[in-house]
């Protein structure tokens, strides 16, 4: 039995080992039950600011949100391990199994009843999953946007679960045993008229005609006078059967059915689903729109089988041929409409607007269900649909339809990746899938989740029984032949994408296929520019035109303001099929744009431990350069990537060496050692002291000292070889720098010496800055207080003359740390607000992170407990997000000293010097020791803790941080 179990099929519950754990927290309650609605999956800050606090959130709630996920943490008992509720770039999230979370139950239930082999096993997983539920979901819950969509949905398939339960039993006619709950149904739920024939039904096959009539006598009052509406024709169809006295199959059917098919294998668009059946239950036109393979027909021939009940007067179904080269026209559309609405040929007149006339005459006051596939524009689809609201009309369009009035739009994507898997299962059996559950992923991926597809996938392997996945999935990994293997039949996948390009001009055909040729996710409209030597207007008129051609998607605005499009993944191979255009030379336009506009936006940018000699540039006039970086990332990642395969190396690792500052100040430690290996591997030798140096910057970020210094001194020899003296500084001062972390002063001090001399003699100020903060932190650490002074105060004029605000920062930032050590813990917490703020205002979190533990010690000694708790707890955010071990040791040493218990101090402290032990820094085992001895002490192990302390003072002096040695031995003598 798991230790947490969580409940929200009702009143929200969490359970202890069996025990109920009361969140006393309204706040804290909201917060759980929203990620517990995504279980295991991201819920972003914003979507839980608004859960919260509504749409309008105070300029306070993502600091508080950060502290509800901590306290929430605590309650959990997941402070330390972080496995049920983690941090994610964009949010949080909480990881449970199905038997930790009844909703994960609820969901698995459904989904094995709609696959069950036999009607008694669906009746038996839909009563299982009916009876989870303890009352409305999230009883109680006091948040307005989850009533309004989480709750809603999950009560509404609650109820469409007792509907289809009700539905098995009475077909397995078992009626007796389900009338009591159908009574209690009706009365909780008098306007679900489903409830109303199920019980209605149920009375009258066990023989109770008064109370079967009792019933359609009540439901029918209930109707008129909540809703002004009479039953619906299912219901008075079974009236009439009751008073003839029959006891046989309910049939409602009185018109014509033209629906083909229905589909057998249909899975996943549940909530495409509920939103067509609902809305077409209540009439009205509705619309789904998508490019072509992505379902459309098969979700309009489902749904319209679904709602079959609520048109008893027939549904008739018509293919416009919109893909074809001749679409329907609407005069021979309405012929075969009025022929099917029992019309004589003879009597169907010849103008269109007579037709229209007729035929809307014909479906007036009639409950009947109109299907339109695959229309091509609005003109022939407008004639073509019922004039009252007594009818529905299901319409499918590659166009966006955007002009057919009151129409109900639902657009179609590529099915999510659960569902495109449970399609496979569907068609092959689940044990097929489970035994290669790999190449089933890898099917799923190479058919880029597209239904026609998997369809055509799964008909292959359908009909070769002898063949593994495995083999399906490497054939389709071959991007050139994988249009070979989707076809099959009728089915073609090729064919299907082929009617969209097939119908552009040829300048609009050469577009798509150059587009296609970029890896880029997704991209804005200028990238169209560079490739077709387009001016800005024209590349956009291009990339919307095959917009609406379905050949590129919309993917929204990015936070610059962007409109953004991309390519489905089929149709990028089939736009590279089509290519005749050799890659390198068609993109190198583009990347050299890239390039461009990476380097305006790198010069804007704060730069430490490395900054590139100036070039002459354009201003970059895109806005903020970093917010700029974060739209565009993926795609800077993408083109490099791509150059680089391409034989482009040079433009490669100069996009590496620009996008450095960018991934230094949004800490993307990851990525940037990805672009800095691709730039040292392909990069000319001219580049590679400059990328050896980032690199050393790099590891000093990730806390690999020993690395980072043979990086910094492989720039510096590359530099120096090259003559070139503002670039051999920085590598002194890198290797001074590692000195500093690694504990040796002396060495420390004669490295950044070597880089001042260089600094000065390259006019570089920036560095300048950077050798004087440092070396006012070396003497800092010794006791050297009034050196440091000089050499700090001297940073801070020359930064103050330059002008920026990177420099002014870290002199800022080290003034606030030695006026800790002095004492004058007001003026220090003054500079370290002053410089938290600059960080922030710069964008950078790893930065902000690190000030926040060098505030909240400095809060500690001048008694502000509580400020000093929320310095930490915002640090600790980062620490935990990017896995900073160095980090998260600072945050456990200053928690030990605040911790309100002895134990809880000693186990603080324990984590801190175990991790600290691990890492090749003195100074921070030095610091652990000291704080391991202060929490023994405080556990009345007085001769553990002296020897704990001795240890720090042999560590902290043999490193030269001697006013550290000096405080340890005042606070401990």
């Amino acid at each position: 039995m798991p230790r947490w179990e969580f409940k929200v099929l009702g009143s929200l519950q969490v359970i202890d080992s069996g025990q109920a754990v009361e969140l006393r927290s309204a706040k804290q309650r909201v917060l759980l039950a929203a990620l517990l609605m995504k279980a295991n999956a991201p819920v972003s800050f914003y979507e839980l600011m608004e859960h919260l606090w509504g749409e309008e959130p105070s300029g306070s709630a993502r600091a508080t949100l950060q502290t509800y996920v901590m306290r929430l943490r605590q309650s959990l008992d997941d402070l330390a391990d972080r496995k049920l509720v983690r941090t994610w770039p964009t949010g949080y999230s909480i990881h449970v199994t199905d038997d930790q979370l009844d909703l994960l139950t609820f969901q698995r239930l459904r989904a094995e009843a709609r696959r069950a082999p036999d009607l008694v096993t669906e009746a038996r997983l839909l009563g299982e999953a009916a009876a989870l539920w303890r009352g409305p979901a999230l009883d109680q819950l006091s948040s307005l946007r989850m009533e309004q969509t989480d709750v809603q949905r999950l009560n509404q398939q609650r109820w469409e679960v007792l509907e289809r339960r009700n539905d098995a039993e009475l077909q397995l006619g078992r009626h007796d045993q389900i009338v009591d709950e159908l009574r209690s149904l009706v009365a909780e739920h008098p306007l679900r008229e489903r409830f109303w024939y199920q019980l209605m039904l149920a009375l009258h096959r066990t023989g109770q005609q008064a109370q079967a009539l009792d019933v359609y006598r009540r439901a029918s009052e209930v109707l008129a006078d909540e809703l002004g509406i009479d039953p619906n024709a299912e219901l008075r169809a079974l009236h009439m059967e009751v008073l003839a006295g029959s006891s046989a199959p309910v049939a409602v059917q009185a018109g014509p059915s033209w629906l083909p098919p229905a589909v057998g294998d249909f899975a996943g668009r549940a909530d495409e689903v509920a939103r067509l059946t609902a809305g077409l239950r209540r009439g009205g036109t509705w619309t789904i729109t998508g490019s072509g393979g992505v379902g459309k027909t098969s979700l309009a021939v489902h749904c319209a089988h679904l709602v079959r009940d609520a048109f008893p007067d027939g549904q008739l179904y018509l293919n416009l041929r919109g893909g074809e080269q001749k679409p329907v026209e609407p005069a021979a559309a309405l012929d075969r409409l009025l022929r099917g609405l029992g019309v004589s040929g003879g009597a169907i007149p010849s103008s269109v607007d007579d037709r229209v006339d007729l035929y809307r005459d014909l479906l007036s006051d009639r409950r009947i269900l109109v299907v339109l596939d695959n229309a091509v524009n609005e003109a022939q689809v407008r004639p073509l649909l019922p004039g009252t609201s007594s009818g529905a009309a299901l319409v499918t369009s590659r166009a966006a339809l955007a002009g057919l009035e009151a129409a109900h739009v639902v657009p179609l994507d590529v099915l999510p990746a659960a569902d495109a898997l449970g399609l496979l299962r569907s068609a092959l059996g689940d044990a097929r899938v489970a035994a290669e559950p790999v190449a089933a992923q890898a099917i799923v991926t190479y058919c880029g989740q597209l239904p026609l597809a998997l369809r055509v996938a799964a008909a292959r392997l359908v009909a070769r029984p002898h063949w593994q996945l495995a083999k399906l999935a490497g054939r389709l990994s071959d991007e050139r032949r994988r249009f070979d293997e989707l076809s099959l039949g009728d089915l073609d996948v090729r064919a299907s994408l082929a009617l969209s390009y097939d119908g552009l001009d040829e300048t609009h055909r050469r577009a798509f296929r150059l587009l296609s040729l970029v890896d880029t996710p997704d991209f804005p409209a200028w990238v169209a520019s560079p490739l077709l030597g387009l001016d800005l207007d024209d590349a956009e008129d291009h990339v919307e035109a095959l917009v609406d051609a379905r050949l590129v998607d919309y993917a929204g605005r990015d936070a610059v303001g962007q409109v953004r499009y991309r390519l489905h993944d089929l149709l990028r191979a089939f736009g590279r099929e089509t290519a005749a255009e050799d890659p390198a030379s068609a993109l190198k336009p583009l990347f050299e744009h890239w390039l461009d506009l990476v380097t305006r936006a790198d010069a804007e940018l704060p730069h430490q431990g490395v900054r590139l000699e100036p070039l002459a540039l354009e201003p970059f006039d895109l806005g903020d350069a970093a917010e700029w970086f974060d739209a565009e990332w993926l795609n800077v990642l993408a083109v490099l990537t791509q150059a680089a395969a391409l034989g482009l190396g040079d433009l490669a690792a100069e996009l590496a060496i620009r996008s450095s500052a960018f991934c230094d100040l949004r800490a993307r430690f990851d990525d940037w050692e990805q672009i800095n290996h691709i730039g040292l591997t392909c990069g000319p030798a001219s580049l590679k002291p400059v990328l050896f140096q980032q690199r050393g910057v790099l590891c000093a970020r990730l806390h690999n000292y020993a690395e980072a210094a043979e990086n910094f001194q492989s720039a510096q020899e590359g530099f120096a070889l090259a003559g070139n003296t503002w670039g051999e500084a920085y590598g002194w001062y890198g290797m001074g720098w590692m000195h500093e972390w690694s504990g040796r002063s002396l060495e420390a001090r004669a490295a950044h010496r070597e880089a001042m001399t260089r600094f000065v003699e390259s006019r570089n100020p920036h560095g300048e800055v950077e050798v004087l903060c440092s070396l006012g932190a070396i003497e800092r650490r010794a006791g050297g207080l009034a050196a440091a002074q000089e050499y700090l105060e001297r940073a801070r004029r020359v930064a103050g003359r330059l002008g920026d605000e990177q420099s002014e920062l870290m002199a800022t930032l080290e003034l606030g740390r030695l006026h800790q050590f002095t004492g004058e813990l007001e003026l220090s917490a003054a500079f370290l607000r002053s410089s938290l703020a600059a960080a922030e205002k710069l964008g950078d979190p790893d930065m902000a992170a690190n000030i926040r533990l060098f505030l909240a010690d400095t809060l500690v000694r001048s008694g502000a407990v509580a400020p000093a708790e929320e310095q930490l707890t915002r640090a600790w955010e980062f620490f935990e997000q990017h896995d900073d071990r160095q980090g998260r040791i600072w945050v456990w040493r200053l928690r030990s000293g605040l911790a309100s218990s002895p134990d809880e101090a000693l186990s603080l402290a324990s984590l801190a010097l175990e991790q600290a032990a691990e890492m090749d820094s003195p100074p921070e085992l030095g610091r652990s020791l000291r704080v391991m001895g202060d929490a023994l002490e405080r556990c009345g192990r007085g001769d553990e803790a002296r020897e704990h302390w001795q240890r720090a003072v042999e560590t902290l002096t043999a490193a030269g941080f001697g006013a550290e040695v000096d405080e340890l031995r005042l606070a401990t003598s």
